[in-house]
């Protein structure tokens, strides 16, 4: 791997480069170049074509009409206003007011909407969400660059691009490296705070939630990348069976319920007929959106378990989740709850037998026994991960949970009994959320 060393600080190179910078933006008050109606143009630091050699390598249609566009760091606002030009209603921000901003527009004759805001504060619930979103030059200047690609993410619906500084010219196949600048070791500047390899950008791209990205070019340190929320289309002609999904559940807890303000992931169950299957090949998606996996494992047989994120900017309730792999179409959706609240105004134990036996009111000691009860006033997206369930005060392992086939106001919840109970007559008690039933007499045999 090779690392290109930054402009440091003490360098002669950098004070020199600073100081033309300052001198040249002194004389033209501009850092974009802006193309005005009358064909002049207002002069800034980057020239006019070199801005529009950047626009042109974006993947985008040339109409935009009917697409919402949202600029992150849009300083004068040239990408703003060519995506205006465009078609798009674009919405432009940046950390600190800027008067070339405000001045450009006046003199185009802009709609574009200007806010002054942090990427830090993107959020679906404020912004909404972005047909294409531009984050151009801003991560190498945050100093928690995966949190504000986060923020950038979530308010995406489609494509994002990002372009950035790079350590390195290209990819290397290296360890993704992050180089982190305390002071102003970067250029001389104090808010450059790091420099990602090309591995640790495009690693950034997938941690934030992006499902695939495109890696345009590399250049003179500066990398392209177009992000999308989405994975490519199904195949027309499928070369395997879509995957027979069985279950999802909360990595940890395996519940159904998971947070998007906990870095919750997912844990789908399923099965394929196919034997090289990897985190390259295997395609989550939740709520219609893409999401690459953090792994992917074979259980045995026809058995799979892939890990991933939620993906940021979904709203709170029931979304599907959906597999599939390169070669095949969507398996069946399973539901997950997202920040779905768990509550009960009150709960009753209608009954409760030994899970083998199924004799009512008792469960055998012994070693893997387990206890079924069913219960009324249960929410569906009751889980082992929310569910409190005590015999005699102690406490039991929820193992499973879900309808009854027959009644669907009847909850079974199935619990492992510990190895050994002693014998005795006890009260089966279950709690949720503060609301607790009350007691039903079990005996163990």
């Amino acid at each position: 791997m090779m690392l290109m060393p930054p402009i440091r600080a003490k360098d002669a190179t950098c004070e020199a480069w600073n100081n033309l910078l300052k001198e040249d933006f002194l004389r033209k008050g501009f850092y974009h170049s802006i193309p005005l109606p009358d064909g002049s143009v207002l002069e800034g630091i980057i020239p006019l074509g070199a801005l529009q050699a950047r626009e042109s390598e974006f993947p985008i249609p040339e109409r935009l009409d009917g697409k919402r566009v949202l600029d992150i760091g849009t300083w004068d606002g040239y990408f703003a206003f060519a995506m205006e030009r465009r078609g798009a209603k674009v919405v432009a921000i940046d950390n600190t007011e800027q008067e070339t901003f405000r001045v450009a527009r006046e003199l185009l004759g802009s709609q574009a909407e200007y806010l002054v805001q942090d990427v830090y504060e993107l959020a679906p619930e404020r912004n909404g969400q972005f047909d294409l979103v531009l984050f151009m030059g801003v991560l190498y200047h945050l100093k928690h660059p995966l949190l504000g690609l986060e923020r950038v993410c979530a308010v995406t619906r489609d494509m994002a691009i990002v372009e950035s500084f790079v350590t390195t010219e290209q990819v290397t196949g290296a360890l993704p490296v992050l180089e982190f600048y305390e002071t102003n070791e970067l250029l001389g500047q104090f808010d450059n705070w790091c420099g990602p390899n090309a591995e640790c950008l495009l690693s950034f791209c997938r941690v934030a939630g992006f499902a695939r990205q495109k890696l345009i070019r590399i250049t003179g340190q500066r990398a392209l990348i177009a992000c999308y929320r989405h994975w490519e289309p199904e195949p027309e002609q499928p070369s395997a069976e879509p995957p027979h999904l069985l279950a999802c559940t909360h990595s940890s807890n395996y519940g159904i319920n998971v947070s998007r303000s906990k870095d919750d992931y997912i844990t789908a169950f399923f099965k394929s007929s196919e034997t090289t299957l990897t985190c390259e090949n295997v395609f989550p998606e939740v709520g219609g959106f893409g999401v690459y996996p953090v792994g992917v494992q074979h259980t045995g047989g026809d058995g799979w378990q892939a890990s991933f994120r939620i993906p940021p900017g979904l709203d709170a309730g029931w979304h599907p989740v959906r597999i599939r792999t390169a070669g095949s179409r969507c398996s069946g959706p399973v539901r997950i709850a997202i920040d779905v609240p768990a509550t009960a105004e009150a709960i009753h134990i209608d009954g409760a037998c030994d899970s083998e036996t199924w004799r009512p009111g008792e469960v055998a000691s012994g070693t893997n026994r387990f206890l079924s009860f069913w219960a009324q006033g249960l929410p569906v997206n009751a889980d082992r991960g929310n569910l409190r369930v005590t015999l005699g005060g102690k406490r039991l392992a929820v193992e499973g949970c879900a309808a009854d086939a027959k009644d669907p106001s009847l909850m079974q919840v199935n619990v492992r009994m510990p190895d050994g109970f002693p014998r005795g007559r006890y009260e089966l008690v279950v709690e949720l959320s503060g609301v607790r039933s009350e007691g039903l007499a079990v005996r163990v045999v």
